[in-house]
C-alpha cells in the first residue's frame, strides 16, 4: 500500500447515537434541528455547485436544500433506530477526505449485552471471523485493543444472491466498565454490524469502525470521577442506559 492510499484509509470520522427520542416529543424536534444545521454547513457548498449548473430551461427550481437533507437524513435515523431491538443503539458516522464530509450518515448497529461466556471467544463466532453466507472470499481480521477492553473487526466482501458486490464489516469488545460511583464495575460485550456498497467507503469504513469501538470504550469509562457518557445497568438487564 502506497503513502497517499494508507493515508486515506487512515482519514477521520465522526461518529454520534442516534437519540432514544420519538416524534412529537421535545427532544425529537431539537435533534431535527440540529441535524438541519450540521447537514447545512456540511453540504451548502455542493448544493450551490450543482445548483450552479441547474438549466435555466429546466421548467423548475433545483428541486434540493440543505434544509430538505438534514430532515430527510433524521427522519430516515430515527426510523431505523425505532426498529431497533431492546439493547441496541444506532450510531451513525460521517467519513472526511481532506476537511470535508465525503461520506454521511454511514449507520452502523451497535448491540451492547451482557456477557453470556466467561470465554470472549464466542464473540469470534458471532462475527464471522472465519466467514458468512455470502463472503466472496475470506475475511480480514484485525485486532483491537481499546482503553477498557479488547476486541476484532472483520472485514469481508460479499456478493449478494443477484451478484451485487458489498462489504460487511462486523467487530466485538469485551469491555470491563470500571466502579464508579459507588455502583460497582461491569462487563460488557458490544457488537458492531454494518453494510457498505460504494467501493470507495470500503476503502475506509474499516478504519471507521475502528475509531468507533475506541469512542464507545472511552464513553463507557467514567472520567474525572463522575459517570460516563454511556452507563450501563446489570448483565441481566439489557443496554446502555
Amino acid at each position: 500500500m502506497n503513502d497517499d492510499l494508507a493515508a486515506l484509509t487512515q482519514q477521520p470520522w465522526h461518529w454520534e447515537w442516534v437519540p432514544p427520542v420519538r416524534p412529537g416529543e421535545p427532544a425529537h424536534e431539537e435533534w431535527t434541528e440540529y441535524l438541519v444545521g450540521l447537514f447545512e454547513e456540511w453540504t451548502s457548498e455542493g448544493l450551490a455547485a450543482v445548483r450552479a449548473t441547474w438549466p435555466a430551461d429546466a421548467g423548475a427550481e433545483f428541486p434540493i436544500t440543505s434544509d430538505m437533507v438534514g430532515r430527510d437524513t433524521a427522519r430516515w435515523l430515527l426510523e431505523r433506530a425505532g426498529r431497533l431491538p431492546t439493547g441496541a443503539r444506532l450510531a451513525w458516522g460521517a467519513a472526511f477526505v481532506g476537511d470535508r464530509p465525503r461520506w454521511a450518515p454511514v449507520p452502523v448497529v451497535v448491540d451492547f449485552r451482557g456477557p453470556v461466556a466467561g470465554d470472549p471467544n464466542y464473540l469470534m463466532h458471532l462475527v464471522g471471523a472465519r466467514g458468512m453466507a455470502g463472503d466472496a472470499r475470506e475475511p480480514v481480521v484485525d485486532y483491537v485493543t481499546t482503553s477498557i477492553g479488547d476486541g476484532l473487526r472483520v472485514f469481508a466482501l460479499c456478493r449478494s444472491p443477484e451478484g451485487a458486490a458489498y462489504a460487511r464489516v462486523n467487530a466485538a469488545m469485551r469491555l470491563d466498565v470500571p466502579p464508579t460511583g459507588g455502583a460497582p464495575g461491569v462487563g460488557i460485550d458490544v457488537m458492531l454490524t454494518t453494510l457498505v456498497f460504494e467501493m470507495g467507503l470500503m476503502a475506509l469504513i474499516g478504519n471507521g469502525v475502528e475509531q468507533l469501538m475506541h469512542q464507545i470504550a472511552d464513553e463507557c469509562a467514567p472520567t474525572d470521577g463522575g459517570p460516563a457518557l454511556l452507563g450501563f445497568v446489570a448483565a441481566t438487564g439489557g443496554g446502555p442506559a
